[in-house]
Order: structure tokens, then C-alpha cells, then sequence
């Protein structure tokens, strides 16, 4: 396992592989992320948008009860009528709650974060693919809610931080620039700066 990086590293990374990362940002990446966010926004989710979202967060799970999947979508709807409510916390204890086929909890806070992220694009996705390649490790072996929680904030807080220093970090401003060039060739929507580099981040962790 690498050292933890930092925010000065991971930029540095990006800006190193800039080319061969642009090449794993696909145009579907861009018009999926564009078609979510836009439906996400609206008072009522139909049927297709909670098909697209279930894959696109990774609730296919054969573990996961329909119980789990209703629970989801009810505290993403209430997420997104009450922005200033969101919660990480709340809404990862509230998954919690339900239980799996199993008969047991199952934390799912990487799922949580794709929810935030897409209600508001400055909150990180944080995934197992992304804590391994950053070198943070799992929580998986830590027993009860509040010692996965811990460790779990503590690495997205970490995050979080980077992305912000990243993105305003003047260096970006080539890594914005290029993908804008990658965008109007292949004729998509440019993304917001942040999603630029919450894909440029899933491209490297890709990569490696």
C-alpha cells in the first residue's frame, strides 16, 4: 500500500498523466453524470431516473432488500427538497438501520457519498477503488457503526480538503483547459470545474 497522498501529489499525478486520463473520460461518463444531476434536481424521480441511478451508485446488489432500496430513494428525495439538510452522518445511520438478506446492517457510505455528490457536485464520491489507490485504509474490519463512521469521515474530510486545495490551485486551470478541448471535440456539455476533477480522479484511480 502507498503512502497517504497529498493534495500536492495528487495534482501532480493528474498533471503528469493528463493525456492518458482524458482518454478514460468517455462521453456516456459525461452525459450520464449531466442526465442524473439535471433529474435529481426535480420534485418527482420516475422510474427510469431510479433504474439509471441504481446502477450508476451501485445499489445492484443481491444483498440489499427492497426495503433498503425504497429507504434510499426516500432519503434521496428528502435530501434534494432540503439542500441545507444533508447530512453524511444521518443518512449513512439511517441505511444502516436496515437491515440486509442476511439479517444484518451493511454501511453504505460510499453509496451516500454518490447521493451528495450528485446533489452537490463539491461533495466527493468516496469508494473502496478510490480509499486503496489514495492509500487510506478500509474500515471493513472495524466493529459497530461509530468506528467505521470515524474512520470513514476522517478519510473523506481528508478528501474533501484535497479537492478543495486542488481546485483552486492555479495548476488546475490546464488540467479545466484540456478537458474543455476533449469535451468540444467529442460534443458534449462541459461539467462543472469540480466534476472535472471528480473524473479526472476516477480516470486515475482507473489507470492504476
Amino acid at each position: 500500500m502507498r503512502d497517504t497522498y497529498t493534495e500536492v501529489g495528487l495534482l501532480e499525478q493528474l498533471l503528469l498523466h493528463k493525456g492518458q486520463l482524458l482518454t478514460f473520460i468517455s462521453q456516456d461518463d459525461i452525459a450520464l453524470d449531466a442526465y442524473l444531476r439535471r433529474e435529481a434536481g426535480k420534485s418527482e424521480h420516475h422510474s427510469v431516473f431510479r433504474y439509471v441511478l441504481k446502477h450508476y451508485i451501485g445499489l445492484v446488489n443481491p444483498n440489499l432488500t427492497e426495503e433498503f432500496e425504497q429507504t434510499f430513494y426516500q432519503l434521496f428525495q428528502e435530501a434534494a427538497r432540503n439542500p441545507d439538510k444533508r447530512r453524511i452522518i444521518d443518512l449513512t445511520g439511517a441505511l444502516y438501520e436496515v437491515k440486509n438478506r442476511r439479517g444484518n446492517p451493511s454501511m453504505q457510505f460510499p453509496q451516500v457519498t454518490h447521493l451528495l455528490h450528485l446533489l452537490n457536485v463539491h461533495y466527493p464520491i468516496f469508494d473502496p477503488a478510490r480509499a486503496t489507490f489514495f492509500g487510506m485504509p478500509s474500515a471493513n474490519h472495524l466493529a459497530g457503526f461509530e468506528k467505521k463512521m470515524k474512520r470513514y469521515i476522517e478519510q473523506y474530510s481528508q478528501l474533501f480538503e484535497w479537492n478543495q486545495a486542488i481546485l483552486q490551485d492555479s495548476r488546475f486551470d490546464e488540467l479545466s483547459d484540456l478537458f474543455d478541448e476533449h469535451v468540444t471535440q467529442s460534443g458534449c456539455e462541459t461539467p462543472s470545474r469540480a466534476k472535472k476533477l471528480d473524473l479526472y480522479l476516477k480516470a486515475l484511480v482507473t489507470a492504476n
